[in-house]
């Protein structure tokens, strides 16, 4: 499992040359590795883009913002993954037996499942397509309650995530993300140039 000390230490709001940061989040990662159960969907769809929002087979998934992150893709991808069940319970031990650690285990996990995730796309064929960076609910206007209909599309039950009533993925450490496939080069090279959280402390 690749393990990205940069996007860590970015995680927890740390400088690059943070060394007791650094040295925290490589230690807790050492209690993490084992834990990871590394898994993903993907599934290859057309669409089609309204002003409002974008229709990917029956499903209307209803958002500006995700309308014009696709403009001009005529097919997606949607990408579902996690770490699995253990990584949460990795995580609640450590948490309990430091807080310093805690923090810090919440951002090396968030961190693997990134890199995983972005592995993972990056080693999909799309014949000649461009990959959009991942686009997911509760970016933008895109409103989270429509995770209900990206798990209606997505068997997520085959790698082990679910949905809780108010939309929160269990496992945690998951990911859902729709990726536009484009004929030409995107301007956007990360899905925060659309977001418009502009007050998010991740944002790149």
């Amino acid at each position: 499992m690749i393990y990205n000390q940069k996007e860590a230490l970015r995680l927890m709001c740390a400088r690059e040359d943070d060394r007791e940061a650094a040295n925290l989040c490589d230690l807790v990662y050492l209690k993490l590795r084992n834990d990871v159960q590394a898994r993903h969907l993907i599934k290859r769809m057309n669409c089609d883009i309204w002003p409002d929002g974008v229709q990917v087979g029956e499903i209307f998934f209803k958002s500006a913002s995700l309308a014009e992150y696709l403009k001009g893709c005529e097919e997606v991808l949607l990408f579902a993954a996690t770490l699995g069940p253990k990584v949460d319970g990795a995580l609640k031990r450590i948490m309990l037996n430091s807080l310093a650690e805690g923090n810090a285990a919440q951002a090396v996990a968030a961190s693997i499942i990134e890199t995983y995730s972005n592995q993972v796309l990056e080693d999909y064929v799309t014949e000649g397509l461009v990959q959009l960076p991942r686009f997911s609910p509760g970016y933008g206007d895109w409103d989270l309650s429509e995770q209900k209909k990206f798990f209606q599309i997505m068997d997520c039950a085959k790698i082990g995530l679910t949905l809780t009533d108010s939309c929160m993925m269990v496992p945690m450490k998951s990911i859902t993300a729709v990726v536009g496939l484009s004929k030409e080069k995107s301007s956007v090279h990360s899905s925060c140039e659309i977001c418009g959280l502009e007050n998010c402390l991740y944002r790149k």
